[in-house]
């Protein structure tokens, strides 16, 4: 299922899960599956077929709206004109928060070094 993003859709159905006071037990027991199918679901991992997703919106009481289809986006030059402007000159420096060793590694693995960081 590309373009459609399963984490989202699975954060969107463990919200209203919650909202309506449910366990992922409970609302597998609701639907008919098991725990860890909803655990799947939640986690993105497994993406339910619209038969699953109405039971699940049942279950909780509330609608689940998706939406399908790839949404216009601003191309690259116009999100970096979006972003300087909120940011201004601000620059982010990964350094100046004392990177654990294993971020730091990371961080020089990528070739982002101090001396690159340095002005």
């Amino acid at each position: 299922m590309k373009g459609m993003n399963t984490v989202a859709l699975g954060m969107k159905i463990a919200s209203a899960r919650k909202a309506a006071g449910l366990t992922q037990a409970e609302l597998a027991e609701l639907v008919g599956t098991k725990q860890a199918s909803i655990s799947k679901i939640e986690t993105g991992r497994v993406v339910p077929t619209l038969p699953v997703l109405d039971r699940i919106a049942r279950a909780v009481g509330s609608p689940i709206v998706i939406t399908l289809g790839r949404e216009r986006t601003a191309d690259v030059a116009e999100r970096r004109r979006r972003v300087r402007q909120v940011l201004g000159d601000y620059e982010f420096n990964p350094w100046d928060r004392d990177p654990t060793e294993a971020e730091a590694k990371s961080l020089e693995d990528d070739g982002l070094t101090r001396d690159s960081f340095r002005r």
